[in-house]
């Protein structure tokens, strides 16, 4: 059992010893690793209502799940079109957005239903990411591009009319490689970034790029504190960028020097960063490179704390509230998820879907026949009274055993002080 307020979960291409692992960050201990999933691809790790942990097979075309306090994953099989690119879940664990190649499907978890089907990336698509609301999502890709799209929009509009993008930003040259998006909804910001050596930063409400910052590097993956006042960024090469955005600079377009890069840089990395990750605190980085290595960061000085070596390109790494069940093998998690269906399943019929829910147990049923006898027996013939002059007397008799109860908490305090004094 751990006490950690965050863990943190990684996986890699090697599977070795486990699909992806969760890892203590105070000690870098294992904690519970999630096995029998193959080895994960970049950008399709995610959580599904902090109960369960999902992957996108790295060479197969299929998803698997796990409870999350179990080894061993669920039975059911999802079947994909083609090997997954890029995975994202709703925050409420509703839908399920998966990126074949090019291709962008849109699936509803509980039932299975593929409910929309996007091809407007001309190229495979990199990674995709919810708005925290759940109402959007952004898709990136090999294209340069990067669109956001609005989900309901997606499921009722698609089949009856050809779909469009909210916005449609082409303003990277070469592949986009990661995005972050912040809180807020659909007033966050969120940054992408490229080999073309660029971090753009976007606000969503308004479809407007704020900043263009540009490196001396090719960008990898990127990330932001809580507050949205840092930006943190991998680059091909190995070192970790800081850039403060409480004090931007009075352009749209500012191209960061060498000597600058220098003053805010994390070395350790010998290879390409594939992914990063702040603490709710703010005080931790977590970052995973090509060099098989995660490394957890203090940001404030930049120093290492900790290496947690793989086995192979480490292909995820997120910090993660501890959900309440990962160390608690008694509870039950009841997976309640279907396969995915190969077709779309008609716009017109979505709302004759049936979702099953799991119902827990009502408290009154859980009271003893002894309980529900004694709690029948102080009514007359056993029945709840039905007439006026029944239900007064009731109110009468309430109002008077409140009133006992009344006199008999103001004597005792009155003897309680009494003594004391």
């Amino acid at each position: 059992m751990s006490d950690c307020v965050e863990v943190a979960v990684t996986s890699d291409s090697s599977d070795q010893l486990w699909s992806c692992c969760v890892w203590d960050v105070r000690t870098g201990t294992h904690l519970i690793s999630y096995k029998g999933g193959g080895a994960p691809g970049a950008h399709t790790l995610a959580t599904i209502a902090n109960q369960f942990i999902l992957t996108g097979n790295m060479v197969k075309p299929m998803l698997h799940i796990w409870p999350i306090n179990r080894h061993e994953a669920i039975a059911t099989r999802f079947i994909l079109p083609g090997r997954p690119t890029a995975v994202a879940v709703s925050p409420d664990g509703t839908y399920c957005v998966v990126a074949v190649q090019e291709t962008i499907n849109v699936y509803q978890l509980a039932t299975g239903a593929m409910l929309a089907t996007i091809s407007r990336h001309y190229q495979a698509v990199n990674v995709l990411r919810f708005t925290d609301d759940g109402t959007h999502f952004i898709s990136a890709g090999q294209d340069g591009m990067v669109l956001v799209w609005s989900l309901s929009y997606v499921i009722r509009v698609y089949q009856k009319q050809s779909l469009n993008a909210l916005y449609s930003f082409s303003d990277h040259a070469l592949p986009v490689t990661d995005v972050f998006v912040g809180k807020g909804g659909m007033k966050a910001l969120f940054c992408s970034v490229s080999a073309d050596r660029s971090c753009k930063v976007y606000d969503l409400s308004s479809g407007t790029m704020l900043l263009n910052l540009v490196f001396q590097d090719p960008l990898s993956s990127v990330t932001m504190d809580t507050l949205e006042s840092g930006v943190f960024l991998g680059t091909s090469e190995g070192p970790i960028y800081c850039f403060n955005l409480l004090s931007p600079p009075r352009i749209k377009e500012y191209h960061v020097d060498r000597k600058q890069q220098q003053k805010n840089v994390f070395l350790g990395h010998k290879k390409a960063v594939t992914c990063l990750s702040v603490s709710i605190d703010g005080e931790t980085l977590l970052s995973g490179g090509a060099d098989e290595n995660v490394f957890l960061w203090h940001t404030k000085s930049r120093q290492q704390l900790r290496v947690i070596p793989h086995k192979g390109t480490v292909t995820n790494a997120q910090f993660l509230l501890t959900p309440k069940a990962m160390f608690d093998q008694e509870i039950k998690l009841n997976p309640l998820f279907q396969p995915f269906q190969k077709m779309v399943y008609p716009s017109d019929k979505i709302d004759d879907l049936v979702v099953e829910i799991e119902v827990k147990e009502n408290v009154r049923d859980t009271v003893s026949t002894n309980d529900r006898e004694g709690a029948t027996s102080s009514v007359p013939n056993g029945n709840i009274p039905n007439n006026q002059d029944e239900i007064i007397k009731l109110r009468k008799e309430i109002q008077h055993l409140k009133s006992i109860n009344k006199e008999m908490f103001e004597f005792t305090v009155k003897n309680a002080l009494h003594q004391d004094s």
